[in-house]
Formats: structure tokens, sequence, C-alpha cells
């Protein structure tokens, strides 16, 4: 049963889903603790390594990093079964909109036009790939 599951077109396609919300997961976590410290400050090395200690205890970054670590798993177990002409501009294309989602509706980013428009186009070329 398992092996069947796995050999389902939607589910190589839901291993792409996964794959692109795990490490644009990640990379919201590791945006929102930036945030969350301000700027880093380079003028030493102490103040650098300060830094990074604080910004490395945050139990919320261990979240950041496990999915980090899963993505690129899903993502192969995902690329085994679909072509990578298809898959990947669908990758890429998620991943843009979790961010775009992360970024506008939990950090306060602004949704510009022009993001909106590049989203939209984004999400066409999607299409024409998988025609």
């Amino acid at each position: 049963m398992a092996t069947q599951v796995l050999q389902s077109g939607y589910t190589a396609w839901a291993l792409v889903f996964a794959a692109a919300l795990c490490d644009s997961y990640a990379a919201f976590i590791v945006k929102l603790k930036f945030n969350e410290l301000g700027k880093m400050d380079l003028s030493s090395w102490g103040s650098f390594f300060a830094y990074m200690l604080t910004f490395v205890k945050s139990p919320l970054l261990l979240t950041a990093i496990t999915t980090f670590v899963a993505a690129p798993g899903l993502w192969f177990l995902a690329l085994n079964r679909l072509e990578l002409s298809s898959a990947y501009p669908v990758l890429v294309g998620l991943h843009l909109l979790f961010v775009l989602l992360f970024g506008v509706g939990l950090l306060g980013e602004q949704l510009s036009t022009t993001k909106m428009i590049g989203t939209a186009l984004i999400f066409f070329a999607m299409y024409l790939f998988n025609r």
C-alpha cells in the first residue's frame, strides 16, 4: 500500500509542495529572528559572535533547521517520480509564493503591484511548463 501511494503522481506533487513549504518556512524563521535581533554589528569578531550566539539560542531556529534539512529529502523523493523540467519550475514558483505570503502576511513586508504581476507571470509560466 505504501509503495502504491509513493507511485501516485499526486503524491509526488505533494512532495514538491512540501519541499517548497519547508524551505520557505526555514527562510521565514531566519528572517523573523534577524528582524527581532536587529542589524548585525560587523565591526568586530566579538560582536559578530555575540550576535550569532544569541541567534542560535532561539528554540524556534531548531524548527527552521529541521525543515531546511527535510526539504531536499522531500524534493529528491518527488524528483524520483517527476520530470525535472516540469517539477523544478513548480518548486521555484511555490518557493516564491510561500516566501511572498510569509513576507507580506507575517513579516509586514509590502505587496507591490510589481510583485503581484511577477507572481502571476510565474504561475503562468508554471502552467505552460506543465501543459
